[in-house]
């Protein structure tokens, strides 16, 4: 038991330690990863070539209005790292120049790209280029293959009856992707079913990210939490000289970033079913199993606060019906129609 008289101090001491973890929390800058955001970065340089420094580049997201002001160095070189994936609209200003934007240039997930400006001192009025992405990427050297959200809403994906998530199935056109050969894909009842290999890695080999959280399940290193698709904003897989960071893996690294919300109140609704009404008997086969499995639901993102907060729910049903009977094949004997 303390004593009257050491309580005062105890006291003093724990709000002063608090003070000081608050304080040194408030100073500390915020830590991001590279797995959840975009780099832009690029040179700045006047009509002869010489490069420009203390250039002011603003960079200002065209969905949720999020500002970031950056200055080249004496090389005339800028870089804005951390940045949300999204679409943002470059600025380049300098006294004695005239301003020149860079309209439409789309920051993709674990990407650095390079935007360069061209300053003319005899042209006063802004200048307004329209970006266009390079076919080669030129500043990183890691092999990596992706989906955005409009691709995937594109590409046919067929749904597993044991999974309902099946965001691995996007993997299943890139290039080095193998079939798994033991327990088959997007199975997470099986031992290695919920996994990926490439390159002949292996299953055990991957390692997932899911908004830059570590998704790996501990045993058997597969995917602990699955996404639905409506929800992905950016599908990525890693599948050679990726950086330190995702050193837990020797495989393929999968990276999932999921929408965000944005000025404007946007949405989808999906739906999906399966239905054993729609396929044809198999080979023996007189009656077809009875099931069905519907699956639906919604994404929606809006602002709370303009260029503040912008949030985004989503919300799915998945029901399923089953009423298989006892499979019948084609014999001399009588038929048993046993039903369960």
């Amino acid at each position: 038991m303390f004593s009257s008289a050491t309580r005062p101090f105890g006291m003093r001491h724990l709000i002063a330690t608090a003070l000081t973890i608050v304080a040194v929390g408030a100073w500390c800058p915020p830590l991001e990863a590279q797995t959840v955001t975009g780099t832009l970065q690029g040179t700045v340089t006047d009509t002869t070539s010489a490069a420009l420094p203390g250039v002011t580049v603003t960079i200002r997201s065209v969905d949720t209005g999020l500002v970031r002001e950056v200055n080249t160095n004496e090389r005339g070189f800028y870089n804005a790292p951390f940045l949300p994936i999204g679409r943002y609209r470059l600025t380049a200003t300098l006294s004695g120049f005239g301003p020149v934007t860079r309209d439409k240039v789309d920051v993709r997930l674990n990407e650095t790209y390079a935007v360069d400006f061209r300053l003319d001192p005899t042209v006063r009025e802004e200048v307004t280029v329209v970006a266009e992405r390079p076919l080669i990427n030129t500043v990183t050297s890691d092999v990596k293959q992706s989906l955005t959200a409009e691709q995937i809403l594109d590409r046919p994906t067929v749904q597993n009856l044991n999974n309902n998530n099946t965001f691995l199935a996007l993997a299943e056109t890139f290039a080095g992707f193998q079939e798994n050969p033991t327990s088959g894909q997007n199975n997470p009842t099986a031992s290695s079913g919920s996994s990926i290999n490439f390159n002949g890695t292996g299953t055990r080999g991957a390692t997932f990210q899911i908004d830059g959280v570590n998704n790996d399940d501990a045993s058997e290193n597969q995917n602990r939490q699955g996404v639905n698709l409506a929800t992905i904003q950016e599908f990525q897989v890693i599948s050679n000289t990726y950086s330190a960071e995702f050193g837990r893996g020797y495989g393929a690294v999968v990276l999932v970033q999921t929408k965000s919300g944005t000025n404007d109140v946007k949405g989808e609704l999906f739906y999906y079913r399966q239905d054993s009404k729609w396929n044809a008997l198999s080979y023996g086969q007189l009656t077809k199993p009875d099931n069905q499995r519907p699956s639906y639901g919604g994404v929606v993102g809006f602002p709370v606060m303009k260029n503040k907060l912008s949030p985004s729910r989503a919300s799915s049903m998945d029901a399923a019906r089953d009423r298989t009977p006892t499979s019948a094949t084609s014999s001399s004997r009588p038929i048993s129609r046993d039903r369960a």
